[in-house]
């Protein structure tokens, strides 16, 4: 379409990519803005002499051309605001974001999407959690929407690629930029399988200042955002604040009282969040008429041997070691490494580190 290339010169040229709502309420249309004099600019936009001179200058450089052609051999579509296909609940937000870069499923609906969000240095068990929450609301038919940082996001992202429901993440950053670099797997299985979504173009590296505007895509996307292990300074909550300006539902998972990963989750199960233990109490908080599918793992349970049953009855949520396990089971621990290694491959423990295990 010609206006994609008008739009795509508009993000192009941060001078207006900034003021890029702004723009649109006094100009109209992206080719108004593109087009516009030098008098237009400082008029309607504010712009100093230098500054609208510079942005003129950047204009009369770039071949539009050329650059909607780089978009597309690196399979990105954009995505405006008033495109049909733009996401409804993101539409509703205010100052939604008007041109999103898009690679993947562009088809997929985000009319029942959840955010799960949290640490980068998340422990075993915030993973974990994030990941079986993942998948369970993905085995649901819900896509999950996360960040593809570090810890939790990326979590998040694997549980849920696991089921149907599929999954897309936010990038404060350009789409042809893995960031962090060791997500560049992740990054291909959701591209396939899911969509990656940012409002930077190509090029443009994840600068902090890109973060807080991702996060409010992430929750704009969402019915609701669960935060799964958070500090009291953490990228998380702004993205629980934008969803509480947003009208979306915030959700939480308490965590253990004496580690500073819970003090952000903590802070908002008393502010009001609602309490998140399972998918179960995710689908109630929603008002989803759905059912959750957890119910399978007991059924599966009656199946395992009754030296199984009781390595699985000691462990929980927080890793323990090999030894520990065999002392209150009273089995060996070669006994007990034996029946470990069956239950992973089963699905129902996870190795953490050394010979520390637990239940998933």
């Amino acid at each position: 379409m010609l206006e994609d290339i008008y739009w795509l010169g508009l993000k192009l040229i941060p001078e207006l990519n900034n003021r890029l709502n702004r723009a649109l309420e006094c100009f109209g249309l992206p080719e108004n803005i593109w087009k516009a004099s030098i008098e237009e600019l400082k008029r309607e936009l504010g712009l100093s002499v230098d500054v609208a001179e510079r942005v003129v200058l950047q204009r009369n450089a770039l071949c539009l051309d050329r650059e909607l052609d780089k978009v597309k051999r690196a399979g990105v579509e954009l995505l405006t605001v008033f495109d049909l296909s733009y996401p409804r609940l993101l539409k509703e937000i205010h100052s939604p974001p008007p041109v999103l870069f898009v690679k993947g499923d562009l088809i997929k609906s985000y009319e029942m999407a959840v955010a799960i969000v949290g640490s980068r240095k998340a422990s075993s068990f915030g993973r974990t959690l994030a990941s079986e929450l993942a998948q369970e609301l993905s085995r649901c038919g819900i896509t999950v929407v996360s960040g593809v940082a570090r810890g939790i996001d990326s979590a998040a992202h694997r549980g849920a690629l696991k089921e149907e429901g599929g999954t897309v993440g936010v990038l404060g950053c350009g789409l042809d930029i893995v960031y962090p670099p060791e997500n560049k797997k992740l990054y291909l299985e959701i591209t396939e399988k899911g969509s990656l979504i940012s409002e930077q173009p190509l090029g443009m590296r994840a600068f902090p200042q890109h973060f807080p505007a991702r996060n409010r895509i992430i929750s704009g996307l969402s019915l609701g955002v669960i935060v799964v292990e958070a500090p009291q300074r953490s990228g998380a909550l702004i993205t629980a604040d934008f969803a509480l300006e947003q009208g979306r539902e915030v959700m939480a998972v308490p965590g253990n009282v004496k580690s500073s990963l819970s003090k952000g989750t903590h802070a908002l199960l008393r502010q009001g969040a609602c309490l998140v233990e399972s998918v179960d109490d995710v689908i109630d908080a929603l008002n989803l008429n759905l059912k959750s599918t957890k119910r399978e793992a007991s059924g599966k349970e009656e199946l395992l041997s009754a030296q199984e049953k009781a390595i699985l009855t000691v462990l929980d949520w927080q890793p323990r070691h090999i030894d520990a396990i065999a002392s209150e089971v009273g089995l060996s621990a070669s006994q007990v490494a034996s029946l470990l290694s069956v239950l992973e491959i089963k699905g129902f423990v996870k190795q953490d580190f050394g010979k520390r295990y637990l239940r998933i």
